[in-house]
C-alpha cells in the first residue's frame, strides 16, 4: 500500500509550535474522532476517493488510542509495514493520504479485544494486481525423445494402412 505518510501527535505544547506543525499536514477530506463511549471510532466503515486525506484526530481522550492497519477485518495483529499511527496517547493528529485503490481495515491496539476497527473503502476497494508471468515449460532435456514419438508414430499409421481393406 503505497501512500504519503504524514502524521503529526499534538501534545501540550506551546501554541506557536503546534502552528508551525499543523502548517506541513495535508487539509483533512474525512475526519475520524472517537466516540462519547471512549471505545469506539466515530466513523467505521466509510468509503472516499483515491488521493482523499483521512485526518483521525482526538483531544485529551481518557484513554490512549490509535491507528494501527491490519490485514483483514478480523485479525488483532497489526501489519508489518502497515499505516501506523504510533503508539496510543490520548490527543493524537494523524493523516493519511490513499493513493491507491484498495480497502483498509484498522484497529486500536488497546482496544481490539472491544473490536475497536475501522474500515476505509478507497475508491472502488480493490487492488489492481498484476497477472503472474506464464512461465514457458522447460525443453525436454531427454536425447532422442522425438525421434521415438515419429518412430511410433509411423508405425501406427503403418498399421493402421494396412488392416484397411482394399477394394479389388
Amino acid at each position: 500500500m503505497i501512500g504519503l505518510l504524514l502524521t503529526g501527535v499534538v501534545s501540550g505544547q506551546d501554541a506557536d509550535v503546534d502552528e508551525v506543525q499543523n502548517e506541513n499536514l495535508p487539509d483533512c477530506d474525512l475526519t475520524i474522532g472517537i466516540t462519547s463511549s471512549g471505545i469506539e471510532y466515530d466513523q467505521t466503515d466509510v468509503t472516499i476517493e483515491v488521493g482523499d486525506t483521512v485526518c483521525w484526530q482526538w483531544e485529551n481522550e481518557s484513554m490512549a488510542h490509535n491507528v494501527a492497519e491490519t490485514e483483514t477485518n478480523s485479525d488483532n495483529e497489526r501489519k508489518i509495514g502497515g499505516i501506523y499511527s504510533g503508539e496510543a496517547n490520548t490527543t493524537v493528529d494523524f493523516r493519511h493520504t490513499f493513493e491507491e485503490d484498495y480497502t483498509f481495515f484498522y484497529m486500536c491496539e488497546p482496544h481490539v479485544s472491544l473490536d475497536m476497527r475501522g474500515k476505509i473503502t478507497v475508491g472502488n476497494g480493490t487492488s489492481v494486481v498484476a497477472p503472474e508471468p506464464i512461465e514457458q515449460p522447460e525443453p525436454s532435456t531427454v536425447p532422442g525423445f522425438g525421434i521415438v514419438l515419429v518412430t511410433i508414430s509411423i508405425l501406427g499409421a503403418l498399421i493402421v494402412v494396412r488392416n484397411v481393406p482394399r477394394n479389388e
